[in-house]
């Protein structure tokens, strides 16, 4: 792989990022399911080449996900060949979609040195724990996520408190990721749910948690990161920007109907 990944490269690394309770592979797509919990965790990646015809493995990704009574979507860089492929076949629906951030590690923590809330506890742990989702998003997440947002060989989540209160303030996730097959050191590091309370914003802890999370990824030898922001989030989008990350590419997941 080029020290710059294509998107279809990326969308690779960006899958060992995400967990799910439930897969299967056909050819090299690894269809995933979640209990409908997030589109990640519930379709298809096209992490590698497939061996039969397109359109029978469509037919087969839809009959995967009937059978668990979930809508069939293919995780997708938008505007790729693939994605005309699917789109030209006539699955011209598309569910969601988000911008698929970029920096270098260093470069981010260069940025972070001068962060240092004051009057907060910041903590990490290796699974979500209660605190910790009672905050992501609002604490409404049903049961399963837990155990999507567990899964992974190598996960880190940060959590800064009011040290008076005990109440959780902001949160984050990251994730050490690779190519599926690949080997060698560790270079990518996935950023997700990086949330702040609504009573504690713009006192600089999303900023915390990132350094935080970033400051762990590099130590595990990790040199670049990656996050999902959709196009339409502003406030998240800036604070991003701030920090160095650019777009590498569009994602969206196309409807197999």
């Amino acid at each position: 792989m080029a020290d710059t990944p294509t998107g279809e490269e990326l969308l690779a690394i960006a899958a060992g990022g995400w967990g799910f309770t439930d897969s299967t592979w056909i050819d090299g797509w690894q269809l995933r399911a979640g209990g409908g919990f997030t589109h990640r965790a519930n379709s298809a990646w096209p992490v590698g080449p497939l061996s039969r015809p397109l359109p029978d493995a469509l037919a087969a990704v839809r009959a995967w996900y009937a059978e668990r009574e979930l809508p069939a979507l293919i995780h997708i860089v938008a505007g790729s060949e693939l994605d005309r492929e699917i789109e030209g076949l006539g699955h011209g629906e598309i569910s969601h979609g988000a911008l698929r951030q970029t920096a270098d590690i260093d470069d981010v923590l260069d940025l972070l040195l001068d962060v240092a809330p004051i009057g907060v506890k910041e903590t990490f742990a290796d699974a979500p724990d209660d605190q910790w989702l009672s905050l992501y998003r609002s604490g409404q997440a049903p049961p399963v996520a837990r155990e999507i947002l567990g899964s992974g060989e190598t996960v880190r989540y940060a959590s800064v408190f009011d040290p008076e209160s005990g109440a959780v303030l902001a949160i984050g996730r990251a994730a050490l990721a690779m190519r599926p097959g690949d080997e060698g050191p560790v270079r990518w590091a996935g950023l997700a749910s990086i949330e702040t309370a609504p009573t504690a914003r713009r006192r600089g802890l999303a900023k915390l948690v990132i350094d935080g999370l970033l400051e762990w990824a590099a130590d595990e030898g990790a040199t670049h990161a990656y996050l999902e922001v959709g196009a339409d989030n502003i406030p998240a989008l800036a604070l991003y920007e701030s920090l160095g990350f650019t777009t590498h590419h569009a994602y969206h997941y196309r409807v197999i109907s």
